[in-house]
């Protein structure tokens, strides 16, 4: 009885095994996820950044922008007051006077102050704007992680799957041989020990196939996977203004200077106002009401030194914001760096796994004829076995890799599918 020279070809073959129906596994937890050709990954990401619960942020981020507009777009500059006195001599001198004044306070705008609150809430509003582009470029990278990392364990598991059967077939082989009197019974024990060792790496194999399954339909909320999700490689070779988190964290600086600029033309509050009102007095109780009209114009003058801490707290404020944009640009330049380095490392070590393989399949179809003629111990041949598959397995692993490591590129360099 000799092994399906034919099964351990497909030891060479990557299983993509998304959309098959029935799935044998050997431990009975099935998290289903089917592949759909239609399904693109810009459609993933979209529907992901739309379920994510940044949302609600965005959502209020840009409520906040529409009232700074619409304070901004008022004719008043604070709450109006209504304004009320009464004076009566009647428990003090009781000489009869009486004194009513009434008015309505107006705050309004001081020199450049609507300026600046305009000025915030359209900063304020393209901050909201570009903080969602950044969410949804950060979603994107999450998608594209889980998408890969998939790949990579069901690439694993099929492996493991071919692993599996060929040891099961050549365990049924030894076997047969033994009954025979062809070889040792110590020799149906280790071939035994190799099928019970590679059917524990199966389903730990199995086990991280439902992993990252349950982490991807977790992540996007979506019940199928793209079937194609591969991608080019971008021709940005920098970070640029326009990559989406540093447009992001520009938009928060702008915001944050006019933040400043506004505080220091507000005062807290104390803004110049407008009374309008009336005044009524009478000089004994039984004479008539002397009725006079009343407009008073405030207008704070100084309080700088009040105001001084507030302004201060909006500059630290301000500062910071530009250390975490400066923080930020640094940490995109380092994952650039990693990001080109870990593409052209793989894709180097891709050929070298490419020659490796093809010797390993060599080697391994050579010492098959060797085991079955006798020539090699069957010890020999499991060892040989062992590091062709490793070969096998490496080559189809840096082959996912590469495809991989070029849609983390893109990821760094800001584009967004």
């Amino acid at each position: 009885m000799k092994l399906n020279n034919k099964l351990l070809g497909n030891l060479a073959l990557s299983l993509w095994l998304g959309g098959v129906g029935a799935e044998e596994l050997l431990v009975d937890h099935l998290d289903p996820l089917p592949y759909d050709e239609k399904l693109s990954l810009r459609q993933v990401v979209e529907a992901t950044f739309e379920n994510h619960p940044q949302g609600s942020v965005i959502a209020a981020l840009k409520d906040e922008s529409q009232a700074l507009a619409q304070r901004a777009d008022s004719l008043i500059a604070g709450y109006p007051l209504l304004y009320l006195q009464y004076i009566d001599d009647r428990y003090w001198s009781n000489q009869g006077i009486v004194q009513i004044q009434t008015g309505y306070q107006i705050p309004v705008w001081m020199w450049g102050q609507r300026s600046a609150s305009r000025a915030l809430a359209e900063d304020a509003e393209k901050s909201a704007n570009l903080y969602a582009v950044a969410i949804k470029h950060e979603i994107a990278g999450l998608v594209r992680e889980a998408l890969w990392n998939l790949k990579l364990m069901e690439n694993r598991r099929g492996l493991a799957q071919q692993v599996y059967d060929v040891s099961k077939q050549l365990f049924a082989t030894v076997k047969r041989r033994v009954e025979l009197g062809d070889l040792a019974r110590s020799d149906e024990l280790m071939a035994e020990s190799d099928l019970l060792d590679k059917q524990s790496q199966l389903t730990v194999a199995e086990a991280e196939v439902m992993h990252a399954r349950k982490a991807y339909g977790n992540l996007t909320r979506l019940d199928k996977a793209p079937q194609q999700f591969e991608e080019n490689r971008s021709s940005i070779a920098e970070i640029h203004e326009q990559h989406p988190a540093i447009a992001a964290a520009n938009a928060v600086v702008e915001r944050a200077q006019a933040e400043v600029e506004f505080t220091r033309l507000s005062k807290q509050g104390n803004q110049p106002s407008i009374l309008v009102g009336t005044q009524h007095e009478r000089f004994d109780r039984g004479g008539s009401f002397n009725n006079e009209a009343n407009l008073v114009l405030q207008i704070p003058i100084g309080g700088e030194a009040w105001n001084a801490p507030f302004v201060a707290q909006a500059n630290v404020a301000l500062n910071q914001k530009f250390a975490d944009r400066a923080a930020l640009l640094r940490k995109l330049e380092r994952a650039l760096h990693e990001a080109e380095h870990n593409l052209e490392v793989d894709q180097a070590t891709l050929e070298i796994a490419n020659q490796r393989k093809q010797i390993a399949e060599t080697h391994l179809r050579m010492s098959h004829l060797a085991f079955e003629s006798g020539e090699i111990q069957l010890i020999d041949y499991l060892k040989i076995q062992t590091n062709a598959q490793a070969a096998i397995r490496d080559a189809l692993e840096r082959a996912i890799l590469v495809q991989r490591d070029t849609a983390f590129y893109n990821q760094v360099v800001g584009v967004v599918p």
